[in-house]
């Protein structure tokens, strides 16, 4: 795309997703968490199932521990570090604040660790990452970079919330951010968005709810719709 190479287009544009994946997973792990600590101590289980990762925790606690801070492939710990690798071989695209931003991020989810009060211990992180995205949307707002991560992001926003139905007034709400980025895509470079996919997105939203029916078909289109970005 332009002067941007392939290579770091997948960059930018898993950059957008990994750094939103921290994110969103993390907002919606708290309010699992409250149910846990009020609840049920084996709701965790539900949460793993609508991310479709198999339970090899056992109970809460490890959950907690192997989830957030586990070097699986999967989990928060894991995202952060392709996160910020992704934004250390683009440092001079992202700029040095944003890569302060993420880098401050890091740190502080991973001083979390042993904290007493998780959810007090985190906030700094969702703080930063906000930040992160604050001085990306800043610097990046209206040039190809910008749109590459803006759609990484908003691709993995609403793989979460279809995971975890979230509202349809919120997926329909980032759905339309997703399309005023699309149609910001320079012209000579408007291939590399799958619109089959993305008739496929439009067919299913239009009816309230009914991604729910054929949740796999959904993700599968929403997973190759930048397929050209996520090599």
């Amino acid at each position: 795309m332009g002067i941007i190479s392939v290579e770091h287009s997948s960059n930018l544009y898993w950059l957008g997703r990994y750094a939103e994946r921290v994110y969103t997973t993390l907002d919606t792990f708290f309010d699992y968490h409250d149910a846990m600590l009020d609840k049920d101590k084996n709701s965790y289980r539900s949460f793993l199932e609508k991310l479709n990762i198999e339970d090899k925790y056992g109970d809460y606690e490890n959950f907690v521990q192997g989830f957030l801070y586990g070097t699986d492939h999967f989990t928060v710990n894991s995202a952060f570090r392709y996160a910020y690798d992704n934004a250390l071989v683009i440092r001079n695209t992202i700029g040095s604040e944003s890569l302060a931003y993420m880098e401050l991020a890091v740190n502080t989810f991973r001083s979390s660790q042993h904290a007493k009060n998780l959810r007090l211990a985190l906030m700094p992180v969702m703080d930063y990452l906000l930040a992160y995205w604050g001085n990306i949307d800043d610097c990046l707002a209206t040039s190809e970079a910008g749109i590459i991560i803006k759609c990484g992001k908003l691709v993995e926003r609403l793989d979460l919330y279809f995971r975890f139905f979230y509202n349809s007034k919120f997926i329909n709400n980032e759905y339309e951010k997703l399309c005023h980025i699309i149609a910001r895509i320079p012209r000579a470079h408007k291939n590399f968005c799958n619109t089959k996919c993305l008739a496929v997105l439009v067919e299913v939203l239009a009816i309230e709810d009914s991604y729910k029916e054929c949740l796999p078909e959904v993700l599968d289109n929403l997973s190759r719709l930048f397929q050209e970005l996520a090599i």
